[in-house]
């Protein structure tokens, strides 16, 4: 066999094709959403552990604002409950946020702010109480953040 016609023959085919089959087309479509289900999945596990994170920086902020508020007060602001409740968090999300907005100008909420995930609060003055849950098993629940 000659070269050229085996070269001629290649170069038509090449020239007579302007795009992808139907069956190449199907088959990266395939394998794109193959991709994107695992990717998705290993994505779904990590969203749990980023919620927790949240909550604990959310606390940690709120934690902060309430020490501002006791450098000014001389007091922390006091709940009528013996335990924390979610009135308890309503109450300090006023009292920080009307400040002028000078403690928080936004008092986070649970990351989810379901019945099982919210903030309470608690406090007689001299020291305060915040319990909130997490949806890692391994912490203990509810957890607990003091300030004095």
């Amino acid at each position: 066999m000659n070269y050229n016609k085996v070269s001629q023959f290649f170069s038509k085919i090449k020239n007579d094709r302007a795009g992808f089959s139907l069956t190449e087309l199907m088959v990266t479509m395939g394998i794109i959403g193959s991709i994107a289900t695992v990717s998705t999945a290993q994505m779904d596990d990590h969203l749990p552990a980023a919620r927790d994170a949240q909550r604990k920086a959310n606390i940690h902020q709120v934690q902060t604002a309430l020490n501002l508020y006791y450098d000014d007060h001389l007091t922390y602001p006091v709940t009528d409950d013996f335990e924390p409740t979610a009135m308890g968090w309503q109450m300090i999300t006023t009292i920080l946020e009307n400040e002028n907005k000078m403690y928080m100008p936004e008092v986070p909420e649970d990351p989810l702010n379901t019945d099982q995930y919210v903030f309470t609060y608690w406090s007689d003055g001299q020291t305060f109480k915040i319990n909130y849950e997490t949806e890692d098993p391994a912490d203990p629940s509810p957890l607990t953040a003091w300030g004095a």
